[in-house]
């Protein structure tokens, strides 16, 4: 308790100004347990701070258990372009952890506590949503590009992770005034920082273009990108999570050549929970993915049409 209060003490006395920035960083870096997250995401109320040293506590962060709501802070009141390039830059880092971790199996597991890869997906994949939002810009599909593209590289179609990519696309979607997508239960669920925290505490980008408007162009860029994005999640995710589809085709339109006392493809889909999870999944993926495939194509038809 008394080394808790101590390092409390440190945080707080030596924030700027009375340290630099990078000396600060050190401070919070040798302090850095789960038990100072709550006073650390108090001080980060102080947009002035957070702007200048976020990007910085990305990296140190993210392994951290319970870092999610000091991460949070740093989405919405940290600078959104600083903030982006390092959110990105640590999913790239997630795939290379996973690769050393498969290498490292049979070594000696670290003391300190530790995310896993795929928590540490789901909380930047929260962030992002969060700062597409806030990106006050004539081209955001110059930073959405780079996003899905990095985001792409970081995914397993897991469950987790694909619920993840799920919350991001609703997120970016709705994020231009349009009805919500419509859901579909599963029992997959993961945090979204984006949909359950307080955009209220969301600040200003502070490097926003003077005109603030979009580029007329940019809304059917921006869902030709998510539409080709969603297209490519759902591929990975079903070409690694056996459906079954022909299987149960078969036996749909062919019940006569079901083995009478074996349980069925169409039956294990209806009472295997982990099946039916696929099935949910993907029926989520497909939700996503059909609004925007019907919006280009009726943009494409409506081009015919004017021409």
């Amino acid at each position: 308790m008394a080394d808790l209060s101590k390092s409390i003490a440190a945080i707080k006395d030596s924030r700027p100004p009375t340290t630099d920035r990078f000396t600060y960083l050190t401070i919070l870096e040798s302090h850095l347990s789960p038990e100072i997250l709550p006073t650390l995401n108090d001080i980060l109320q102080d947009a002035e701070l957070t702007q200048e040293i976020g990007w910085d506590l990305i990296e140190m962060l993210l392994p951290l258990p319970g870092c999610e709501q000091c991460l949070e802070t740093v989405a919405r009141v940290g600078n959104p372009r600083e903030v982006i390039l390092k959110v990105l830059e640590a999913l790239d880092n997630i795939q290379h952890d996973e690769e050393e971790e498969d290498d490292e199996e049979k070594e000696e597991p670290s003391p300190a506590p530790r995310s896993s890869p795929t928590q540490q997906f789901i909380t930047l994949l929260g962030m992002l949503a969060i700062l597409h939002r806030r990106l006050r810009t004539k081209y955001p599909s110059r930073f959405l590009g780079n996003t899905l593209q990095t985001v792409h590289r970081a995914y397993r179609p897991n469950q987790e992770m694909t619920a993840a990519v799920i919350n991001l696309v609703h997120s970016l979607v709705g994020r231009r005034a349009r009805p919500p997508l419509p859901t579909r239960k599963s029992s997959v669920s993961v945090a979204n920082l984006d949909k359950n925290g307080d955009t209220s505490k969301n600040a200003p980008d502070p490097e926003a273009e003077k005109d603030g408007r979009e580029d007329p162009d940019e809304t059917a860029l921006q869902q030709r990108l998510l539409l080709s994005f969603v297209t490519c999640v759902l591929e990975a995710y079903v070409n690694t999570n056996d459906m079954a589809w022909a299987q149960r085709l078969l036996e749909f339109y062919n019940p006569t050549r079901i083995v009478p006392g074996r349980m069925s493809a169409m039956q294990a889909f209806r009472e295997d929970q982990e099946l039916l999870a696929r099935d949910a999944v993907v029926g989520q993926l497909a939700v996503c993915r059909d609004p925007l495939e019907l919006r280009h194509h009726r943009r494409r038809t409506d081009a015919v049409y004017r021409h």
